[in-house]
């Protein structure tokens, strides 16, 4: 159930999911202000009104569901930052893997760019869409173990082309790492325990709206305006923790940029 659900919100443009958040909370609000808040008026009004232990309670209470928002939308852009440093990282041992082979002899040197032009495109045109559907395809691997056995079976010679060799081995390792770690971030998620206390604690906030002993046009729009607030924070939360499914998910731009700028040029006509 919890998989489809996810699957269903990946498939959401930006607006659609902002909407889908922003609408479930609006409606749990004004469900509970026309339907529940009737009969806690008076349970908790009959004799006194508590609004000011309401606010009390309700103060407190939001201060500590704050910080837990707080929290973890740092922490899920923290995820996001480093997402993005890994595939710079990754583009980037790319280029100079590409650059540096220019160095190798015949037939190494077109085999070994050729190879790395093809895993440019796999990663541009297949890793990425199916990277937005949580999939890991396995092309990518096969293409780098291919070009690790060209490798680790030249031998250089000389001094100066064993250098170079030690260099692109160096590249090609951190490359490696760098798309082990963007693979990762394909599926890794908050566990879903933290998502349950999210959602019980927006129902929670929603509460405290009905609760309160005031006129229906205010509690309308109070409780509205919160309303829209945890939808944008929870919609803001759950489009960083996914960052590479979905519509708001990150683009291919580095390993675009890299084939535009380093590679495109050598492609056969």
């Amino acid at each position: 159930m919890i998989e489809q659900i996810t699957s269903w919100l990946n498939g959401s443009s930006a607006g659609a999911l902002a909407l889908i958040f922003c609408g479930l909370f609006l409606a749990i609000t004004l469900i509970g202000i026309f339907l529940v808040h009737p009969f806690m008026r008076d349970w908790l009004h009959a004799e006194q009104k508590v609004n000011d232990v309401v606010i009390f309670v309700g103060a407190n209470y939001g201060l500590i569901y704050a910080v837990l928002l707080g929290l973890l939308a740092v922490a899920t852009f923290d995820n996001t930052r480093a997402l993005k440093e890994n595939m710079a990282q990754e583009a980037m041992s790319l280029s100079t893997i590409y650059n540096s082979a220019g160095g190798y002899p015949e037939p190494l040197r077109s085999d070994l760019r050729a190879q790395l032009r093809d895993y440019t495109h796999y990663v541009i045109d297949k890793d990425w869409p199916a990277h937005r559907l949580a999939k890991t395809p396995n092309g990518g691997e096969h293409r780098l173990q291919a070009m690790r056995q060209d490798l680790f079976a030249f031998e250089p010679k000389g001094e100066t082309q064993g250098i170079l060799h030690g260099e692109i081995l160096r590249e090609f390792n951190s490359m490696y790492d760098a798309r082990e770690q963007r693979l990762a971030s394909v599926t890794s998620s908050m566990p879903s325990v933290l998502w349950y206390v999210v959602i019980f604690g927006a129902i929670l906030t929603s509460m405290f709206i009905w609760m309160l002993h005031m006129d229906l046009i205010p509690q309308i729009l109070l409780g509205g305006v919160t309303a829209l607030f945890l939808g944008v924070m929870t919609y803001l939360i759950y489009a960083m923790d996914h960052p590479l499914q979905g519509a708001v998910s990150l683009e291919p731009e580095p390993y675009q940029s890299v084939y535009d700028l380093v590679m495109k040029w050598d492609e056969p006509s």
